[in-house]
């Protein structure tokens, strides 16, 4: 099952965990790189702001759902099974623990060294056994040595990339460069505050309220003049 979902002007399909998992399978035997995009508020704030990042999460091949707030924001009923699913970030656990069983190896992208480490550690203890054959900072990388990174992916037969938490850059070296990437999934975290929490990467409970806030405060007043 999937809804067509607009949410401050970024047109975007939910789907529930079962079906997301099979399109993940799916992606899994595919000869070309498929993107998959956790959508958190900050990415549909920055979205409504740069036509670029709009253009970015309505290109992803799937998007899943990250935050309750985002589901309040499309209107979906509060009672349906998909706000437990998105609570307890069940697509997340399913997705690595099937990695897992599959023996799939991942390749870890961070925009600082704190962020690779920070996710590499989180991975590692919240799913034993997950195989991590590489990974990198794309902050401080020259645009000339981003063919040598392409070519580490490579050369580790990366089944899938995992990219974020904090930062932005590593999404767009791989967006840039996927025609030449051989790995079968790239999984962009997002900004995902109880996911950053859980990793060790501190966020303040103000900013994560002011976020909330000023999130629910956009989608009011676009709703208001879109109806207007």
């Amino acid at each position: 099952m999937n809804a067509e979902l607009e949410i401050l002007g970024v047109k975007l399909k939910h789907y529930r965990v079962d079906a997301a998992m099979e399109i993940a399978e799916e992606y899994l035997s595919n000869d070309k790189l498929n993107t998959i995009g956790i959508v958190t508020m900050q990415m549909l704030m920055q979205a409504s702001k740069e036509p670029t990042w709009k253009q970015y999460i309505e290109d992803l091949d799937l998007t899943v759902i990250g935050e309750t707030e985002v589901l309040e924001a499309a209107g979906i009923d509060p009672e349906t099974p998909s706000y437990e699913e998105v609570e307890t970030n069940e697509f997340i656990a399913r997705f690595f623990w099937g990695l897992i069983q599959k023996k799939s190896r991942i390749f870890v992208l961070g925009d600082t060294e704190e962020e690779l480490q920070t996710l590499q550690k989180y991975l590692t203890e919240t799913y034993p056994g997950i195989e991590i054959g590489g990974g990198a900072v794309v902050e401080t990388l020259e645009e000339s040595a981003f063919d040598s990174l392409v070519n580490e992916i490579n050369s580790q037969t990366t089944d899938v990339i995992v990219s974020g938490l904090a930062g932005t850059r590593q999404d767009r070296f791989v967006l840039e460069n996927s025609s030449k990437i051989s790995a079968k999934i790239w999984l962009s975290l997002g900004e995902h505050s109880t996911l950053q929490n859980e990793a060790g990467i501190k966020t303040s409970w103000w900013g994560t309220l002011l976020k909330k806030n000023t999130f629910k405060r956009m989608v009011t007043k676009y709703n208001s003049e879109k109806d207007g």
